[in-house]
């Protein structure tokens, strides 16, 4: 029983580590990264004109507003190229703007920088940005467009995290919104942060999986005039964004249980179920113990089965009765203490092995070699096989000569299999009737009248 609830329990803990529902131990601390596993290679960022109601006017499509890219390195600006719309689209129907995600890091003074960023400025379309089959929005659309109430940009910054439970990927979204207003200029700094993951979910042997992703972005907003943005980009600005990256990142550890940890819970569990046998064993023992030493006291002390005494959690002796009447506690505490010293004895095997050895020479005493030689030789007959004949010659062969009663009485039947057995011990107390005149033997007077 034991091995099968150890053999099951191990099955189901194995199970539920190859299905993951065991929980990893997670550690996180602050991590300086290069930056090297980062994946860029999806639409991290992705800017959109919020037209929640039918009839009102896309910037990007009727080019009143021209979406610009602009990459730096070392801190120096690159040129600017006109972001084209993508085939994506918002829950309203208007196109995403989806710029290339293109960072560089380096060290500067022994701190990891973003070095290489990225500009997206939404500016006032002029024909020297568009191309030669293009025009700008006339005026009386940009009035239009800059009438309609709640003009606003909605920026997503999709990122990426590892689910603890079965290690896989799983994306999440912040949005932020951005207002449009002609004599306003709205500059955000974005900090896109990191997470770096490392997975420890072999069970014996093996490296652990690394990955990193870009887990979400702190957000710095500031509200301008358009005569400033102007001045500071060279164009009729309306919204500004810096992507950069912040230099430090959280580093997380997802340490899944190893062989030795599963083998530990199975043995926690295993050596209690060993602890709760040896218990078993033990009260088994010790009540097993007890009522044979009752039964073997019973053997010499016939009338103590009719004794019933009761214990308290200690095991000590409280209340006695025989045949309901209460007995002095203290006189079968020493009576019971001193048979019990007594058949314990008689229950080792070198004290069995002595008795028999005496019971041999008692009868030894009694009988020859011959004689005793002679009883390898008797036995039992099958009832269904043979008559229960005596043979003619018996009575001649005897010495003496014996009556035809005693020489029935000689023939072994089936009533000599079980004449000494503890079931008739309790037929005989039950059945058998002392003729009290009759010449008194050792029987009578050692009789016990229960």
């Amino acid at each position: 029983m034991i091995f099968s609830a150890s053999l099951a329990y191990t099955l189901w803990v194995f199970f539920q580590w190859q299905t993951n529902q065991y929980s990893p131990k997670i550690t996180n601390f602050v991590y300086v990264s290069n930056f090297e596993l980062l994946d860029f290679d999806y639409d991290i960022i992705k800017i959109t004109y919020q037209g929640y109601k039918e009839g009102m006017i896309d910037p990007f499509k009727e080019k009143v507003l021209i979406p610009l890219l602009i990459y730096t390195e070392n801190f120096e600006y690159g040129n600017a190229t006109v972001l084209r719309l993508s085939n994506q689209t918002s829950y309203y129907g208007n196109n995403f703007l989806i710029p290339k995600m293109k960072l560089g890091f380096s060290k500067v003074n022994g701190n990891l920088m973003t070095t290489s960023e990225m500009y997206v400025q939404i500016v006032k379309c002029t024909p020297d940005l568009l191309e030669k089959d293009e025009n700008c929005a006339s005026e009386e659309t940009i009035q239009k467009f800059f009438s309609q109430p709640l003009n606003y940009l909605v920026l997503q910054i999709k990122g990426k995290q590892l689910n603890s439970n079965d290690g896989q990927v799983q994306t999440s979204m912040q949005e932020f919104y951005i207002q449009i207003e002609e004599t306003s200029c709205y500059t955000f700094n974005i900090f896109l942060q990191s997470n770096f993951y490392e997975v420890k979910d072999s069970l014996l042997f093996g490296l652990s999986k690394q990955n990193e992703f870009i887990n979400g972005a702190l957000v710095q907003s500031q509200t301008n005039s358009a005569q400033y943005c102007y001045q500071a980009y060279g164009n009729v600005t309306y919204a500004s964004f810096y992507i950069a990256m912040k230099g430090d990142q959280i580093k997380t550890i997802f340490e899944y249980p190893t062989a030795g940890d599963l083998l530990a819970n199975i043995g926690s569990i295993v050596s209690i179920l060993f602890m709760i046998r040896f218990m078993i064993f033990f009260l088994n023992d010790y009540y097993l113990n007890e009522k044979i030493i009752n039964d073997l006291i019973a053997f010499y002390y016939p009338q103590f089965h009719q004794v019933r005494f009761k214990r308290n959690w200690r095991r000590e002796i409280i209340k006695v009765k025989f045949r309901n009447e209460n007995i002095d506690i203290d006189k079968f505490k020493r009576f019971y203490e001193k048979a019990k010293s007594k058949m314990e004895q008689k229950l080792t095997f070198e004290n069995l092995i002595y008795e028999i050895s005496r019971i041999y020479i008692l009868i030894r005493a009694n009988m020859t070699r011959e004689e005793l030689k002679k009883s390898h030789l008797v036995g039992l007959n099958l009832d269904f096989l043979y008559e229960k004949e005596v043979p003619k010659n018996f009575v001649s062969e005897c010495e003496g000569g014996i009556t035809q009663n005693e020489n029935e009485a000689q023939i072994l039947n089936e009533d000599d299999v079980a004449i000494l057995s503890l079931y008739e011990n309790k037929v005989a107390l039950k059945t058998r009737v002392f003729d009290e005149k009759s010449q008194r033997t050792f029987f009578d007077i050692n009789r016990i009248r229960l």
